[in-house]
């Protein structure tokens, strides 16, 4: 509760100000509680809210009337439900009513029981929120800003995010803002999905993870998320994060996210402990910034030896990324490959390894081969493509002469490249 009220410092003169803040803030905080008859003598105040303790309804104020958003749940006296079943979470009690609405439903495919946030209300949540197996969370237009650097949610299979609004730009914050797939969620695949509806996460431009599919106790697998991301050191991370690189091993495989991406250093990226990183797609508007995008993807090194990749681990392959890459100029300051000269900075790291089958289908019809630094193990197995052929051709009225000369042995990959 500390975080949603004022805390005078000591030697404050005008100790009263905050102080009288914070009796305000109360008339909305705190339940009122009447008999429904006497509901007119209360003051709808925007947020407020009114049990009727003779008939169990209950009322949010909008500034202006009270409205019915329905009433108590029979199976838990202190759980607001709506008229169609929906739990209402306010702040404070978000944990509370997902452990109730995931214990009272039985299994399904998908989830079975909505939780609603407090629309138009700031949550400052202390722990992670884990979006548990039947539970459908839908945020409301609530905004989400931690009280501390952890992973702000973690979703379980058969569970659904819907429109979260995350915010960690005011606090100092290094973490993932969403995971799909917790360290004990067991396999996440198609019929036990966990998937996030029109996600609207903002970071600090270069620090933390926005969204992060999470190959662990068991794969990530074909999972579906869609929204805006802006800021964070990655936006879109795929996280193989164990070394079992068996069918049912802690793969990221199979994922798709659709949507944009703004003022990352590095847009998405596949990392992996071991296991793989495999058949992921997304669809994106990209906006790079220059005061920190370096990357738009970026692939890992396998850390081994040359010598020591003869098998399946640490693989990278088949994943495909189409995108609207806007301004790639803004790569440039921080891209270490870069050159001050006319020459475009690359946009794509495809590490060491056992990487390929990966394909960039660029939609602004301008990059080629030459914008990526290709160390693969398999280095003609991967590449940037245009819906004209994938070579970018010239007329009278347009020409876009290519980033870079060719290679020697006529490879066209960033002359930087270890191929």
């Amino acid at each position: 509760m500390s975080e949603r009220y004022n805390t005078p410092a000591e030697g404050t003169l005008d100790w009263h100000v905050p102080l009288n803040e914070n009796f305000e803030k109360l008339d909305s905080h705190v339940e009122l509680r009447d008999a429904e008859s006497n509901i007119s003598q209360y003051e709808p105040k925007t947020g407020a809210k009114f049990l009727a303790t003779d008939t169990g309804t209950v009322y949010i104020g909008d500034g202006s009337n009270w409205n019915r958003i329905g009433s108590l749940s029979a199976s838990d006296s202190s759980v607001s439900e709506a008229d169609d079943g929906t739990l209402i979470a306010p702040p404070g009690e978000v944990h509370a009513v997902i452990d109730q609405a995931s214990s009272s439903q039985t299994w399904a495919q998908a989830p079975v029981q909505t939780v609603k946030l407090v629309s138009g209300e700031n949550y400052f949540p202390s722990e992670t929120i884990r979006v548990k197996r039947n539970v459908r969370l839908e945020c409301n237009g609530a905004r989400i800003v931690p009280d501390g650097d952890f992973n702000i949610f973690e979703m379980y299979r058969g569970s659904q995010l819907v429109d979260p609004f995350v915010d960690t730009r005011p606090v100092n914050w290094s973490s993932v803002q969403i995971v799909v797939g917790a360290d004990d969620a067991a396999k996440v695949e198609l019929p036990n999905r966990a998937s996030v509806k029109n996600a609207y996460l903002m970071g600090t431009p270069g620090e933390g993870i926005g969204l992060q599919f999470r190959g662990g106790n068991r794969p990530c697998s074909m999972q579906i998320a869609n929204g805006q991301l802006l800021g964070f050191d990655i936006a879109i991370d795929c996280y193989a994060s164990g070394n079992d690189f068996s069918g049912q091993g802690d793969w990221s495989n199979g994922n798709q996210f659709s949507g944009s991406i703004e003022a990352f250093r590095t847009g998405v990226r596949h990392r992996s402990e071991g296991a793989a990183s495999t058949g992921n797609v997304f669809r994106l508007m990209v906006q790079p910034d220059n005061d920190v995008s370096e990357w738009l993807w970026y692939m890992d090194d396998d850390p081994r030896s040359s010598s020591e990749r003869d098998d399946n681990y640490y693989k990278k392959s088949s994943n495909t990324m189409i995108a609207f890459p806007w301004d790639t100029d803004n790569f440039t300051d921080n891209n270490q490959f870069a050159e001050n000269s006319d020459r475009k900075p690359p946009i794509w790291y495809l590490g060491e390894g056992i990487n390929y089958g990966n394909s960039l289908v660029d939609l602004s019809g301008k990059l080629g081969n030459q914008y990526i630094v290709n160390n693969s193990d398999y280095p003609d197995r991967n590449g940037i493509f245009t819906y004209h052929g994938g070579q970018v051709t010239g007329t009278n009225q347009f020409s876009h002469p290519p980033a870079y000369q060719r290679n020697p042995e006529s490879r066209i990959w960033h002359e930087d490249s270890k191929n």
